[in-house]
Order: structure tokens, then C-alpha cells, then sequence
């Protein structure tokens, strides 16, 4: 696009330059049969002699001078007195006021410049200080119509416009398939890198050109090193989650079932440890499945299944859910993960509504923070219960913290919501619901 605004730009300024030559160009062959007429006006006055200015005026041999009011005129002006003492009979008796700067010259050269003529038209002129015989100085004046020099630059400017415009749409056509065939390898290999991002195919074609190809390949490097480090990190959570396992089991056997206080602090601190690994761990799959290329997943099918076991377990507390699917839409990531947030966030909303919870999916028109080029969806959920202050909204996001600790629960919930929205780029927002509790808003990239 610049070097076409710089095309544009560089013939609009050769059109002016075009313009302003011609100008020239044509003010200066004017000028030239102007001087041819003022030379033959100074020779036949100079042959007058005493009948210089009574007798009969010069014959330049242009029907234009005798025609009335033509804008062809000639004058001779006395340079002492400023009286006009001859002119052409086309200015029928009136006269030109001739510039003072011709007027008040002291020198014997051809000058040349624009006037108005007796009936207002504008003419171009030329003059010339002249000394005759009886040792007077006169100013001779010889002037044309200034609207031919007008007319034969408006139409060239109008050919040249014609011209230039045609030459631009030409260029532009040429910039545009130019443009279309350059980029058509970048598109493809864009098309390309977003079938990966959606999961339909597992790496971009090599089948490029061979400025390109070498970008290509470390794409798909890329993605071959991402799709291992993922497995590595599952390997690592899998062998540590086993490696851990046994430890605890055994502490949990020796600590029995004893009521005595070490035995029930060991049995307090194994559970604490093994909710706490678990919990990490799980933070750890997540972490080293934060971005992952080719990953996504359908929206629809996994709320719809996990609407159905929420209405159960609503049914049994008198509470129900309702999902509203506006458009299909595919999450950018594991179907896990978009499970554990939905699922924790409908949990927490199950405790404290009194008898509706409704769950809402639409696309959003907003760019994420976390990736200012990822399209969005939004889930909202919204709970009929008591609802949550500012400060305890705050709160509540903190890991571990529970408000109320008659509900059931560990207060890690909301947290692993949080970080697993906040590991894809997305926001958790916490708000009041119209339908008087809490609005849960979860905005995630959308494939």
C-alpha cells in the first residue's frame, strides 16, 4: 500500500510539473509572435518619421488588431508625459492600463507580463522602451488574449488528466494482480498455520516457493518441539503423580486410624499434602498445555453433556440449570480444561442459588489481552442466590479462601478457574447477576 500511495503521490507531481512546463512552453511561443509584432510595430513607426503619430497607423498584417475589442491591441505611450499617442483601432478608442512595472522601466529590453484589458478580459503583453529620431522615449506595447494561453493549458491539463488517470488505473491493476500472485504463497501458508491452530491438519505444507519454504520448516519445527515438550511435561506430572502416591499411602497406613494426636495430625496433613499435589499437578498439565498449536475444541457437545449432569445434581437441591447455545463455537484448547472451568464455575454457582442457574455462550467481537490477535467467546453463568459484595468478589478469587465454611469444598475452586483462564490468555470477571446473585464472565479464545 505505500509504494502504491507513493506511485499515486509521484504522478500527481510529474501531472504538475507536466503542467507548469507546458505553461512555459506556451507562454513562451506567444511571447515570441508578440515580439515579432512589437519588432514590425517599432520598424514602421521608426519609418514614419515626422508623421510618426498623425499620419497612417502601421499595418502589422493580423486582422485581430483592427477587429474591435478582440484582446489584439497595440499602444505607444509617451515615457515622459504617460500619454498615449498612438494605438491599434481595435481598442476602438479606449485604452489598457499597461503594468507599472513596464511603465516606470528604464530599460531597452523586451519585457513581458499580464494586464487587463478594456473590457476586463485578461491579456499577456510584451514591451519594449524605445527612443526615436526626434530624441523622444516611448513605451510600445503589443498584447494578445490571454484566454488562448488559458485555453490551450486547460486543454492539455484535461489530456493530461485523461492520460495520467488511465495510466494510474493501469498501474493499479498491475500493483493489485502483482500483489494477489506476491502474497498468495504468505496466504496459503496463513491459511494453513490457522487449520493447524484449529486442529484440522498437523503441520503446515512445504510446498512453497523457496523464499518462503525455509519459514515453513521452522513453523512446523515449531510445532514438532511444542507437541514434545508437551509430552515430556505429561510423562514428568505422570511419574511424579506415581512417585508420590505410594509415600503418602504409606503414611496414611502408618498413621491407621488411630485417634491419638499424632496419628490424627499425620492423617489431617497427608490429606493436605495429597490436595495440595494434586492440585499443583494439575497446575503443571495446564501450564504445559498453555498454548498448544492444532488444539481445539467443541464447545456445544461438551456443555451440553455437562449441563446434564449439573441438572441432576440440581434437581437434587431444587436448583435448575438452563444452557443457551446462540452459535456453535470452538474453544482454542483442551476439552479439560474448558470442562474444569465451567464445570468448578456451575459447581460453585449450585452451592449458593436458590433456584435457577443459567449458563450462556456467544461470540465476542473483543480481542484478549493475553493475545491481541485471537478471536473470543464469552460464557457467562448467572445464579438467582445472595451474591457477593465487591470486596468478598476479590476475595473469592484468592486460592483456598472460602467464605462460608458451612458449604463444602476446599476454596481452590474459583482459583484453578482463574489460572486456567489467565493460562489462556483469557479473563474471569465477577459481577452482579440480573437474576440477583453472582455473574460468573469467562472470556477464552475462540478456533
Amino acid at each position: 500500500m505505500t509504494s502504491l500511495a507513493w506511485s499515486v503521490f509521484a504522478l500527481a507531481a510529474t501531472g504538475i510539473v507536466l503542467v507548469s512546463a507546458f505553461r512555459e512552453s506556451v507562454e513562451e511561443r506567444f511571447d515570441d509572435t508578440l515580439a515579432v509584432y512589437l519588432s514590425m510595430l517599432i520598424g514602421q513607426l521608426a519609418e514614419e518619421q515626422d508623421e510618426r503619430f498623425g499620419g497612417i497607423p502601421p499595418d502589422l498584417g493580423e486582422p485581430r488588431f483592427v477587429l474591435p475589442l478582440s484582446g489584439w491591441y497595440w499602444i505607444v505611450v509617451d515615457a515622459g508625459t504617460g500619454e498615449v499617442t498612438q494605438s491599434s483601432e481595435s481598442l476602438a478608442g479606449d485604452v489598457f492600463a499597461i503594468p507599472q512595472s513596464l511603465a516606470q522601466t528604464r530599460t531597452s529590453l523586451v519585457m513581458q507580463a499580464y494586464a487587463e484589458g478594456p473590457t476586463g478580459d485578461p491579456l499577456r503583453l510584451v514591451a519594449r522602451r524605445v527612443a526615436f529620431a526626434d530624441g523622444g522615449w516611448y513605451l510600445v506595447a503589443v498584447s494578445g488574449a490571454a484566454s488562448t494561453i488559458q485555453d490551450d493549458i486547460a486543454a492539455f491539463t484535461r489530456r493530461l488528466a485523461l492520460y495520467l488517470s488511465l495510466f494510474a488505473a493501469v498501474l493499479l491493476a498491475m500493483t493489485f494482480v502483482q500483489w494477489r500472485i506476491s502474497l498468495r504463497p504468505l496466504t496459503k501458508l496463513g491459511e494453513e498455520l490457522q487449520a493447524v491452530r484449529e486442529g484440522r491438519v498437523a503441520h503446515v505444507s512445504s510446498d512453497l516457493p523457496a523464499e518462503i519454504a525455509p519459514v515453513a520448516e521452522a513453523l512446523n519445527t515449531l510445532i514438532a518441539s511444542n507437541r514434545a515438550t508437551l509430552e515430556r511435561a505429561r510423562q514428568h506430572v505422570g511419574n511424579l503423580a506415581h512417585a508420590l502416591k505410594t509415600p503418602l499411602s504409606v503414611l496414611t497406613n502408618d498413621a491407621g486410624r488411630g485417634e491419638e494426636p499424632l496419628a490424627r495430625s499425620v492423617r489431617e496433613q497427608v490429606q493436605t499434602m495429597q490436595r495440595q499435589v494434586r492440585y499443583y499437578l494439575e497446575r503443571a498439565q495446564m501450564a504445559a498445555q498453555d498454548r498448544l498449536i492444532g488444539t481445539a475444541t467443541d464447545v456445544s457437545p461438551v456443555l451440553t453433556r455437562l449441563h446434564r449432569a449439573m441438572s441432576r445434581l440440581g434437581q437434587a437441591r431444587g436448583v435448575e440449570v438452563e444452557l443457551s447455545l446462540l452459535e456453535a463455537v470452538r474453544f482454542a484448547g483442551e476439552q479439560q480444561d474448558l470442562e474444569e472451568i465451567v464445570g468448578n464455575l456451575v459447581d460453585n454457582g449450585l452451592k449458593w442459588a436458590r433456584s435457577r442457574i443459567a449458563i450462556e455462550v456467544t461470540p465476542s467481537e473483543e480481542r484478549l489481552a493475553g493475545a491481541p490477535f485471537q478471536r473470543a467467546f464469552r460464557i457467562t453463568i448467572d445464579d438467582d442466590g445472595e451474591g457477593l459484595s465487591a470486596d468478598q468478589r476479590s476475595q473469592v478469587l484468592s486460592r483456598g479462601k472460602r467464605l462460608d465454611q458451612s458449604k463444602p469444598g476446599s476454596g481452590l475452586g474459583l482459583s484453578i478457574v482463574a489460572e486456567l483462564v489467565e493460562l489462556y490468555g483469557g479473563q474471569l470477571t465477577l459481577g452482579p447477576s440480573v437474576l440477583g446473585g453472582l455473574l460468573a464472565t469467562v472470556t477464552l479464545p475462540r478456533a
